[in-house]
């Protein structure tokens, strides 16, 4: 992710409570949350972001980050419930290749999630 978005302040935590933590901070402006975060706790932590007013516009990414053996179906569903969960989008980053090429197209479409709301086209649901 370091690479895909080269020149932006990114802040890595690797459990709950260091998320909670982040939650003080001000002007965080995207979450990007692996389905395998804290022991796979990225349920609650999409919950407890959603839940606080101050954070609750910030556009989250969540994404399958690591090469998985997961269904279908499994994965279907996951990109469902993030979304029931507060995620603004669902990236299966092994739905790419590890090049210039798909990081730019991941990159164009995590920095869409940063236009403001009326620059974003009425048709951008089917970048994801």
């Amino acid at each position: 992710m370091a690479r895909i978005l080269t020149g932006r302040d990114m802040r890595f935590v690797e459990n709950l409570g260091a998320g909670k933590a982040l939650r003080e901070r001000e002007g965080i402006k995207l979450i990007l949350v692996g389905v395998r975060f804290d022991e796979s706790r990225m349920f609650d932590f999409l919950d407890y972001i959603r839940h606080d007013a101050r954070h609750k516009k910030i556009p989250i990414v969540a994404a399958i980050i690591i090469p998985t053996d997961m269904s279908p179906e499994t994965i279907s569903g996951l990109a469902h419930t993030t979304k029931i969960f507060g995620a603004s989008v669902f990236v299966n980053l092994n739905d790419f290749t590890d090049d210039n090429f798909d990081n730019t197209r991941i990159r164009l479409m995590i920095e869409a999630l940063l236009l403001p709301p009326d620059g974003v086209p009425a048709n951008a649901e089917q970048l994801n």
